[in-house]
């Protein structure tokens, strides 16, 4: 006689199912939470990748251009350099305290002022008035203006104007390089190469070198002979200072260099030169741009001054040799 064998099956009971939801709820949490993580840290050497690129490039160009200064020392009363906090920094977004910025105009042999390569339109467009440009072209040593701009490069529209939300201005380091003749005829030779300048200032737009640098300053190392500390022997002593355009207390010094004398900060200094230049830019983050954008729309309100460059910003700095004037 068979026996008949009856098989119970056993299912989860609700206690069961409660704590594997928990622990199943508890893995997807952790996970979660390491992917944010993992996230927040590619953005973060995104916006380090991004920043250090752009100081890189910027760095780069202004070293490249302080290292060939150019200036002929002695009795004559040129001015060959001149550096001041450029008050046309304007535009900015509403409730967003920008520092100042210094404008720096100086002479320079500039590797890439022949005018056959430059990125001009007109002369781009019309290669043989360029290579007659080169032809006729006096000497090599062009004059070179730095400043920073706020404005919509890619529609060549100011801040101040970029009210339409379509605009998408841009705190920007531009970069102008006179041509030889043009610096030849109307910049060298002159006791104000600020003054003599100024027409040529309405081109700096134009000649756009890096995005998103939100300062840019430089402080000048000044050597001088100090009269008072020469030996009786022959021999001279030198004094170094160091005077910012812009000072860490927001305060400005005018630099200029002439032939025979240093205006800086008030003070004339005789019998001087400048050792080395230290260029300072801030970097303004992906984040931030995206940021100061929404501020100018009115869509958010402007964070405290420092917790935004605490967050938004980094900065960069480079000393910079500057070679002894002829």
């Amino acid at each position: 006689m068979k026996t008949a064998r009856h098989i119970f099956r056993r299912g989860f009971t609700l206690v069961e199912l409660m704590t594997a939801m928990a622990i199943t709820g508890m893995l997807v949490l952790v996970i979660m939470q390491l992917t944010n993580e993992g996230i927040d840290l590619w953005r973060a050497v995104r916006e380090d990748v991004s920043t250090s690129t752009r100081s890189r490039v910027a760095l780069q160009t202004i070293s490249r251009d302080f290292e060939s200064f150019q200036m002929r020392a002695g009795d004559n009363k040129y001015q060959w350099l001149f550096a001041k906090a450029d008050e046309s920094v304007s535009g900015t977004p509403k409730g967003l305290s920008v520092p100042k910025s210094a404008q720096c105009v100086f002479f320079a042999c500039a590797p890439d002022r022949n005018p056959s390569v430059s990125s001009s339109t007109s002369l781009r467009g019309n290669y043989r008035d360029a290579r007659a440009h080169n032809r006729e072209t006096q000497g090599d040593v062009n004059a070179i203006g730095y400043r920073l701009m706020y404005r919509d490069q890619i529609l060549n529209i100011p801040g101040a104007d970029a009210n339409d939300p379509t605009t998408y201005p841009l705190f920007s380091l531009y970069r102008q390089v006179v041509s030889p003749r043009s610096s030849f005829e109307r910049l060298l030779g002159k006791d104000n190469l600020e003054a003599a300048y100024v027409p040529f200032e309405q081109d700096d737009e134009k000649n756009f070198l890096c995005e998103n640098i939100l300062e840019f300053n430089v402080s000048f190392s000044i050597s001088y002979s100090d009269e008072q500390a020469n030996a009786e022997d022959g021999r001279v002593f030198y004094t170094v200072e160091t005077v910012p355009v812009i000072a860490s207390n927001k305060d400005s010094n005018k630099i200029e260099v002439f032939g025979d004398r240093i205006e800086a900060g008030g003070r004339t200094y005789r019998n001087a030169r400048i050792d080395s230049a230290m260029i300072s830019i801030t970097v303004l983050t992906e984040e931030g741009v995206a940021l100061v954008n929404q501020i100018r729309q009115g869509r958010r309100r402007a964070p405290k001054p420092a917790e935004f460059f605490a967050r938004y910003t980094r900065s960069f700095s480079r000393v910079v040799a500057m070679p002894k004037p002829l």
